[in-house]
């Protein structure tokens, strides 16, 4: 008679097998995007939460994060190198100038940023004529911002010159040598070099996240990509609208996630990163269309467009999938678990 006292592992063995089998099999069935990001901050939390928590792969899709800027995203994206950009601002610039691009999801419409200037006696905004400012680069979010705060301000659009430094650490530099008299920071930034001499002595000329509004950050695929493949885009939404609603949720789980892609960052650094960013949250993913069409216009005048050539927000923007998300999301009574 056979020996039936190792049946029960053997069948658990078995059982065993066939769950690695199904993983393996779920695993690979997983289709790969692409998806740029510039940096891992709180700003890309909605995107980074997902991947963690399984929000992705519950709709098929697995991320493959490449790091790049706006500026490397965004050809990138033209040319069908990746799938989606996170650098919707970028990709406005380039659709201005023809390029089939549309943004289906805007992230954030205050800036998170603050204009600082070096030397005591400029205090105003009107104390700046005619001196440069320090940003990254030329055409960015900061020199946007900057030309909102003119526009509202009944100023000139070009009251000032613009200094492109590269990155934020050479704008922190900048600053903390007083080598120019202004520069915008994101918030953040300012918190890390505010013990330094040259900032207790300048002066915070405006805090940008209390007056600007402009849509910053967000999802930028191609027209392509959105006519042949919605349902990739909407699984893609899907994943960072339940990415969003966590972050809200969960402070502390979510900058321990952001602090898992970029271990450096310190505790206190993320948590004035994370609040900034939460309060800057669209309240759906959408920006207003008197911000979009702001926006519209001081990047019409940057890339020396004609201003009446200013096309409709429609043009660039579709937040049709994004609705739909957001509606079925609402309808399931869809809420975060730890």
């Amino acid at each position: 008679m056979k020996d039936v006292r190792h049946y029960p592992s053997m069948v658990r063995l078995f059982a065993l097998g066939i769950a690695l089998w199904s993983w393996q099999a779920a695993a690979a069935e997983l289709r790969e995007i692409n998806v740029t990001m510039p940096t891992f901050s709180a700003d890309f939390a909605p995107y980074l939460i997902p991947i963690e928590k399984g929000y992705y792969a519950e709709d098929g899709i697995a991320i493959k994060i490449t790091k790049a800027g706006g500026g490397v995203a965004t050809p990138a994206l033209l040319s069908g190198t990746v799938d989606l950009s996170t650098s919707a601002a970028s990709a406005l610039s380039a659709i201005l100038r023809g390029a089939p691009l549309k943004i289906v999801y805007t992230m954030a419409h205050r800036p998170t940023y603050q204009l600082w200037s070096t030397k005591p006696e400029l205090k105003t905004l009107a104390d700046l004529k005619g001196q440069p400012v320090g940003i990254i680069s030329r055409g960015d979010t900061f020199e946007i911002a900057m030309r909102l705060t003119f526009l509202q301000a009944g100023l000139p659009l070009d009251w000032v010159g613009y200094t492109a430094l590269g990155n934020a650490a050479a704008v922190q530099a900048a600053m903390q040598s007083g080598a120019l008299p202004a520069a915008i920071l994101a918030s953040g930034d300012i918190d890390a070099i505010a013990s330094t001499p040259v900032v207790q002595r300048g002066h915070m000329i405006v805090d940008m996240a209390k007056t600007v509004r402009m849509p910053y950050s967000g999802v930028a695929v191609t027209e392509r990509m959105l006519s042949s493949d919605p349902d990739l885009v909407t699984n893609f939404l899907r994943g960072a609208m339940k990415g969003v609603r966590y972050m809200r949720a969960f402070p502390k789980e979510t900058m321990a996630i952001v602090k898992k892609y970029d271990p450096i960052l310190t505790d206190h650094a993320l948590e004035v990163d994370y609040r900034d960013v939460v309060e800057s949250l669209t309240d759906a993913g959408e920006a207003s269309d008197e911000e979009l069409r702001n926006d519209i216009a001081v990047r019409m005048d940057i890339l020396n467009l004609p201003k009446e050539q200013a096309p409709p927000p429609e043009r660039m923007y579709d937040y049709r999938l994004l609705r739909a998300v957001n509606a079925a999301l609402d309808a399931a009574h869809w809420t975060p678990q730890r």
